[in-house]
């Protein structure tokens, strides 16, 4: 293993710029994070002196103090319920004991949950110490190179970023070599580049390795035994060597090849296998963009939040109303903050000049009802568009139940509510078969090559 690698750092070149185009969708991604667990007031506002906010900071600034309704959490545990009821008991029964093993139904509703959120779910399919394992891996941490076929098909590159310990690494890749071993230290004790995620790992504890899967042309044959009929690739050096009766025949083959980097370049390991170990969709990939079910119903999480937040200043405002005191009736010894300040408590006294009532100099409280503003005719439609949005009703919600209702309509607004997912359910459930089929094929005894 050379240290001073030029190839490594044109790969490694070519792996951050397909993690940068994947910038907007971490950003996005992060956004939606944050709605779904409620963290719903931290995008940015700009204010007339351009400096820049969160929306909490600025709802706080106007005296406000901001209000969260999580609705997008619960609309996303229901759909994720729907889908535990109606897809996660369809497993295949030939490899039933595998996905059993890797406990798939909790993992793939974790997955499922994923896509719901970011639009993008990715996992790991590969041999491991107790047979085949599956493993849900984070979009934070994958890049691909620019694909625009929904199945995936025109994916000529995937990675995904590693934060491991340094014992991990050599179990992974010195090959039971100590050589190797103490050579693979040695390229994590040379710089890297630094001020970048994609260098950097976020454990300190932990050294960050670039995985690697390009697709690459190569030359060989394709060689056909008449002894034995068995069928197999070899190289242009290899085909020197076969026999007579091997009948051979020159094309050009695609092979992943796999490459583990380190931050400064060095390439640890390298080598070829049928296929990458990833399994994953991207949706809808319109145009090569993805687009996520929380997206979709941001606004109007923000737009309830407001509303709900501007109810509780009315009230809070109004409930009090606006006390009039006259400058004359101010006692001796009794300051204006002393006034505001008991003016404030639930039980404050506050003294006046009574030799000035019939002159009409009285403390006056006005109170004004700002309860008919309109609020609530807007947040109640908002929450009507939030249904009518997501595709979501509030029966698939079990909400809204009756007893006036007969259980054949409550279960066509349920059928109904779900054709309107059917969409997110069948492209999920498409990741499912490509997933069961690799699993399926490396059962049958497929190994790294």
């Amino acid at each position: 293993m050379k240290l001073d690698n030029e190839e490594g750092l044109a790969h490694l070149d070519v792996a951050l710029k397909a993690w940068q185009r994947y910038d907007d969708f971490r950003r996005h991604r992060l956004r939606n994070i944050n709605f779904t667990y409620g963290r719903q007031w931290l995008d940015p506002v700009c204010l007339n002196d351009g400096s820049e906010v969160t929306e909490q900071q600025q709802s706080m600034m106007t005296g406000k103090t901001p209000s969260t309704n999580n609705l997008i959490r619960q609309l996303v545990k229901s759909v994720v319920g729907r889908f535990r009821s109606q897809v996660a008991d369809s497993a295949p029964k030939d490899i039933a004991d595998t996905l059993s093993r890797n406990l798939a139904d909790e993992v793939d509703c974790r997955t499922f949950e994923e896509f719901l959120i970011s639009g993008a779910c990715f996992q790991r399919v590969e041999h491991g110490r107790t047979g085949v394992e599956i493993t849900n891996v984070s979009p934070a941490l994958m890049f691909t190179s620019r694909i625009k076929d929904s199945r995936g098909n025109d994916c000529r590159l995937v990675g995904q970023l590693h934060d491991m310990a340094m014992s991990d690494i050599l179990r992974r890749l010195a090959d039971g070599s100590r050589r190797r071993a103490v050579d693979i230290c040695r390229a994590f004790a040379q710089p890297s580049s630094a001020g970048s995620e994609f260098f950097t790992s976020s454990d300190t504890d932990c050294y960050r390795v670039i995985e690697m899967w390009t697709l690459e042309s190569r030359e060989c044959y394709r060689c056909h035994d008449r002894k034995s009929g068995s069928l197999f690739f070899v190289t242009p050096a290899e085909a020197k060597h076969l026999d007579n009766n091997v009948e051979r025949q020159w094309m050009i083959r695609d092979v992943w090849r796999c490459r583990w980097l380190t931050p400064s370049g060095i390439i640890l390991s390298q080598y070829d296998a049928p296929m990458h170990p990833f399994v994953f969709k991207l949706y809808p990939l319109t145009d090569g963009e993805i687009h996520s079910f929380v997206e979709d119903v941001i606004d109007q999480q923000k737009f309830v939040n407001r509303m709900i937040t501007i109810i509780d200043h009315v009230m809070d405002s109004t409930a009090k109303g606006v006390l009039i005191y006259p400058t004359e009736s101010l006692p001796e010894g009794f300051s204006w903050q002393d006034l505001v300040s008991t003016w404030r408590s639930p039980n404050g006294v506050i003294p006046y000049d009574s030799m000035r009532l019939d002159s009409g100099f009285k403390p006056e409280q006005l109170i004004v009802n700002g309860a008919n503003t309109g609020a609530y005719e807007l947040l109640n439609l908002q929450m009507s568009l939030f249904e009518k949005i997501s595709g979501v009703s509030a029966a698939m919600q079990g909400q809204n139940l009756s007893g006036v209702n007969g259980s054949k309509l409550y279960d066509s607004q349920v059928e109904n509510s779900t054709i309107s997912l059917l969409d997110l359910f069948d492209s999920f459930t498409s990741f499912l078969a490509a997933r069961n089929d690799r699993v399926r094929s490396l059962s049958d005894g497929g190994r790294r090559s």
